[in-house]
């Protein structure tokens, strides 16, 4: 059948509407009772139970991936085929998901507390109630978008910032607005950074990933995170340095990096086999090819913006 809702056009004054057509059929998984969500880009499967979720999904993820598109600089590609998305109503349904559907992903997501993951082309998640889920289903939608649309991954200082900037989103009256500099939760997170004195200096800050600040503890992980969405926005927000970022998405997309980083193309596929050690040695190089080879000069002026940023400054 089809839910219908009040159209996908959009009111510009007030956003993306979250009410959009969708085509709805039975799903079950593990002997729960759900549904299939299909719309333009996305095929949702989902046992959620709450309204918001079920009637706003859809449309939320049409108007996260618009937001994608724009951020990114992508063309949009007319009858691309529809990424995949699980969203299930309790967090045990989504640990038993994991293990019956994805059991290569078990080890180290089942710890997570609340949201979710993306792994080889679906995004998998819980609902965790308020607008969290939905700041969970943007950051790791675009995780998904990326990894759909580019032929070279992204270091993870530029994909983990863009995604944490992907997040920042308000809802009012049936519409939806992505605001990625406006995110109280990495605002904070930033805030903390600088007065606790957890800010990285750039050259370390590049060849980093996640698991390496999550064994230095929580504060220290969002502390990370908060860094990153500061240089996301600092570097949207320079011209010179936009151009640059423009470079890397396009260069992504086509698989220019092992030109770019002069490494023959069989070494290069071998590299990106190996994810923390590709991360680890394309990220600084990249860096300095597209955005500036003065690490000091742009660390001063990155950490001179955040501090302005939060009003530290």
């Amino acid at each position: 059948m089809v839910a219908l809702g009040c159209g996908n056009s959009a009111a510009p004054d007030l956003g993306e509407p979250l009410a959009i057509e969708s085509a709805s059929e039975p799903w079950q998984t593990g002997g729960t009772a759900g549904e299939v969500l299909t719309t333009e880009h996305y095929r949702i499967y989902t046992t959620a139970k709450r309204r918001m979720i079920v009637s706003n999904l859809p449309g939320f993820m049409e108007a996260a991936y618009t937001q994608y598109l724009d951020m990114t600089g992508l063309d949009p590609i007319p009858g691309d085929r529809r990424l995949t998305i699980y969203m299930m109503a309790t967090r045990s349904e989504w640990a038993l998901l994991t293990e019956n559907v994805m059991p290569a992903r078990r080890t180290g997501v089942l710890s997570i507390e609340a949201g979710g993951y993306y792994y080889k082309g679906s995004c998998v998640f819980w609902d965790i109630g308020g607008a969290g889920t939905f700041q969970v289903a943007a950051h790791e939608g675009l995780h998904q978008f990326l990894d759909h649309r580019l032929r070279d991954r992204l270091p993870m200082w530029l994909e983990e910032g863009l995604c944490v900037s992907a997040e920042g989103h308000q809802i009012h009256d049936g519409y939806v607005t992505f605001t990625p500099n406006r995110n109280p939760f990495r605002f904070s997170a930033l805030r903390t950074a600088l007065v606790e004195r957890h800010w990285l200096p750039i050259a370390q800050l590049l060849p980093m990933d996640a698991g390496d600040v999550i064994q230095k503890g929580t504060r220290r992980a969002v502390s990370y995170y908060g860094q990153l969405w500061a240089m996301s926005m600092f570097i949207r927000g320079h011209a010179a340095y936009r151009h640059g970022l423009k470079r890397i998405l396009a260069d992504a997309e086509a698989g220019r990096f092992a030109q770019t980083l002069a490494v023959p193309s069989d070494s290069f596929d071998r590299l990106k086999r190996l994810a923390r050690t590709y991360n680890r040695q394309i990220s600084e190089p990249i860096f300095r090819h597209y955005i500036t080879e003065d690490l000091a000069g742009f660390d001063r002026e990155l950490k001179n913006f955040a501090s302005r940023h939060v009003d530290l400054r």
